[in-house]
């Protein structure tokens, strides 16, 4: 940490003792040794035909590897964001792409050997007890291939990855983590503030303090707009020069290979988010009307109901109301939450130099997990938190499976944690003792969830793909960047916000554009979201016993496609749009509770 920055709540002494200590240094070293070593294995073994039980035994030290990278990685990556002005753990991070670019190699003469191989011996590898637990990571490495340059290609794509893309990436992180914009509030004292803690005054109940944070926090973006222009050109072009070169046939195939999904699932998805839009813009609407607003602005959207003097809620009261929630579903569930708050797994106050945004990172090496937020005492952030444990807890209960059968795909990444954040829904609703502003503002937070995942994921998505048609062309200009960011929101909010209150520079704001790792990051939250809703009415029918299902569930995320889960845990089809509709349907109910509840108390 540097030397004027309080310290994070969280204790990251069970990944290392310390930073740059001892046993880091150990750890970094023989990674580095065993990656090396590993590379020339992998290059001196024969065919897999008649090789298999040598193949066998180099997977599995490679999955080793892997496991202790991502440890490092998931390590080097919580520092980084408690506070992106330590250079010395930028520098540390910056060495840690040469370790991933040496696994990527590895991983190139894998994908190879595997695709090359015949059938025959391929099952036969997958036969051998040494891998028949990750079996399912060996088929999608095999059918990647399909997505690969020759093996040397691919090799030096991973050297250079460590100069360009992933640079890129960290650049973005380095400069929006020191970014500052001045809160300038009419009436009052200007402030200087970290751009993190934004999005959490969008949340204030003052309009003016709304307003001013918009503002403040674009004018501060727009001060970056060309550096955070040049990151987005460089990640998105560099990805279809590397897409034409393995001969990707669309931009969108190997994001959907990503997410384990199929064309179909994600266009029916996304065809009856569009088909139902008017039920979340009609929500904003009855919200302007509530805060005695003609339209919302953009900021506008998370603003709380205008209730006199709404108390916070303190990190520790968030602590006690999500155990509990938690253990209305399980008691499993409510202990594990317990470990994550008594073993300071989270890191949640706000600090100069703290990077925006939310994240779990779970390391598969000592099977904890770490949760950053930036927690301001609303009822937004005690969803926030409720979700990111929902991500620790999909971990949790695969904690004692093979590194590679836990890796799961976005899609169903998002179904721990929006589960979480339902169970806060049903407990605070089904407290008999809950007052009428206690449920106006649970519901109101439900519609807020529900504008996020169906017009502001969309409008990501629209806006995303957009950018790739286009890059193709050529690098876009700040101006049409912003320009493609207001058409999204547009077609996505129609006239549920004011026009003269979008937010142009949405595309430089939001970090999710800027990871190098993986490219339409954000369609899974909606998929997570709508797919959790169907479970969440799977345990409501279901009751107590549920859990054993939805255990179930989750530890088979890591071994077969979404459609798959779906299809062996809940018997039904993702392709078809009734699973869909019906998800959609319990949110149409869930706004007529709201207004319900809000013309009741505002009835005067």
């Amino acid at each position: 940490m540097t030397p004027s920055t309080p310290a994070p709540d969280w204790d990251m002494t069970p990944y290392f003792d310390s930073f740059e200590g001892d046993a880091y240094l150990a750890f970094r070293g023989a990674l580095h040794d065993d990656l090396d070593r590993l590379a020339r294995e992998i290059e001196g073994l024969d065919a897999l035909t008649g090789s298999e039980a040598r193949w066998a035994a180099a997977l599995v030290g490679v999955e080793d590897a892997n496991a202790r990278l991502n440890h490092l990685g998931g390590y080097l990556g919580c520092l980084s964001a408690a506070d992106s002005r330590d250079e010395r753990v930028a520098a540390e991070d910056a060495a840690l792409a040469v370790a991933q670019a040496k696994l990527r190699k590895i991983l190139v003469g894998v994908r190879a050997a595997l695709g090359e191989a015949p059938d025959a011996a391929f099952d036969a590898l997958l036969a051998l007890p040494e891998v028949a637990a990750v079996a399912h990571y060996l088929r999608r490495l095999r059918e990647r291939a399909r997505f690969a340059m020759d093996p040397e290609r691919e090799s030096l794509a991973a050297d250079l990855d460590t100069t360009g893309l992933s640079a890129w990436g960290r650049l973005y992180s380095r400069v929006s983590g020191k970014l500052e914009f001045d809160l300038e509030v009419p009436g009052q004292a200007p402030r200087r503030l970290p751009v993190s803690m934004a999005r959490s005054l969008f949340e204030d109940p003052d309009p003016g303090v709304r307003r001013a944070a918009f503002q403040g926090a674009n004018r501060a973006w727009e001060s970056q707009a060309d550096v955070m222009a040049s990151c987005l050109n460089a990640i998105s072009g560099t990805r279809l020069l590397l897409y034409e070169r393995r001969g990707v046939e669309h931009f969108l195939d190997p994001a959907l290979f990503d997410a384990s999904i199929t064309r179909r699932t994600l266009d029916t998805l996304l065809g009856v988010v569009r088909e139902r839009a008017e039920l979340p813009r009609a929500m904003l609407r009855r919200k302007a009307g509530l805060l005695g607003l003609d339209a919302l602005g953009f900021q506008d959207q998370t603003a709380p109901l205008p209730f006199d003097d709404v108390p916070p809620i303190p990190y520790e009261v968030a602590r006690g109301r999500v155990q509990s929630a938690f253990a209305d579903f399980h008691p499993d569930l409510a202990a594990f939450a317990g470990r994550a708050f008594e073993g300071r797994w989270i890191d949640w106050s706000a600090r100069p130099g703290k990077q925006q945004g939310g994240f779990c990172s779970s390391s598969p090496v000592i099977g904890q997990s770490r949760i950053f937020l930036t927690y301001q005492q609303t009822l937004g952030d005690l969803a926030v938190l409720a979700h990111e444990l929902g991500h620790a807890f999909h971990s949790h209960v695969m904690r004692d499976m093979r590194p590679w059968a836990r890796r799961y795909p976005m899609t169903l990444a998002e179904t721990a944690s929006t589960f979480a954040e339902q169970l806060i829904v049903d407990a605070v609703l089904g407290d008999p003792e809950a007052s009428p502003q206690d449920r106006a503002t649970l519901l109101d937070a439900r519609m807020q969830d529900a504008a996020a995942y169906l017009l502001n994921i969309p409008m990501r998505f629209h806006f995303e793909e957009r950018l790739y048609q286009e890059r193709a062309a050529g690098e876009l200009s700040v101006t049409r960047l912003c320009e493609l960011m207001l058409d999204a929101q547009r077609t996505w909010y129609g006239d549920a916000l004011a026009d003269d209150q979008l937010d142009p520079w949405f595309w430089a704001s939001k970090l999710h554009f800027y990871i190098a790792g993986l490219s339409f990051y954000n369609f899974p939250y909606t998929f997570g979201y709508l797919f959790s809703l169907g479970i969440v009415a799977r345990a409501r029918e279901a009751g107590p016993g549920f859990v054993t299902q939805y255990v179930d569930l989750l530890r088979r995320t890591g071994s077969d496609s979404a459609e798959g889960v779906a299809r062996e845990a809940l018997g039904v089809d993702l392709e078809a749009p009734d699973f869909w509709h019906a998800s959609i349907d319990a949110i149409e109910a869930e706004s007529h509770q709201f207004t319900e509840s809000t013309e009741a108390l505002f009835a005067n």
